[in-house]
């Protein structure tokens, strides 16, 4: 199954930036552990701010796993109590299993410091797993 690269979900969402950049590396890994067996198999729940930048996460997660608001296996909840708390949860149907994300707070708290956006995503994407999100596995 193709995926969009993040070049393209760049493309899609308009420019490229750290917030696209979080969202779509979030998919990527999301996909990786639980390897759905097609555009169907996942859901998402991204919990944020409903404001941007933090909304550049949802393009992010739709071009990296196909979960869409057309197929509504993407819901998005509004957090705005604390914009420094970012969760993302990615179920996969067929193997009942799950995981849960968190952007570590560190990271919302330096991005804001990076005025261009290029530069923003390309200090996320230089980051690994570990640094960017708390991960912790869902059972179903």
């Amino acid at each position: 199954m193709r995926y969009l690269t993040l070049k393209e979900a760049a493309i899609f969402h308009g420019h490229l930036g750290p917030f696209l950049t979080i969202g779509y590396r979030a998919g990527e890994l999301a996909r990786r552990i639980l390897n759905p067996i097609n555009e169907h198999d996942l859901q998402a729940k991204l919990i944020l701010p409903l404001k941007r930048p933090y909304t550049c996460i949802i393009d992010g997660v739709q071009c990296s796993t196909k979960c869409t608001l057309g197929k509504l296996n993407i819901r998005v909840i509004d957090n705005k109590e604390d914009e420094a708390s970012i969760i993302m949860e990615f179920i996969c149907l067929s193997r009942r299993k799950g995981i849960r994300l968190r952007v570590k707070e560190n990271i919302i708290r330096n991005i804001s410091k990076i005025k261009d956006f290029k530069e923003g995503a390309n200090w996320v994407s230089s980051l690994s797993v570990e640094e960017l999100f708390e991960v912790s596995m869902i059972n179903i």
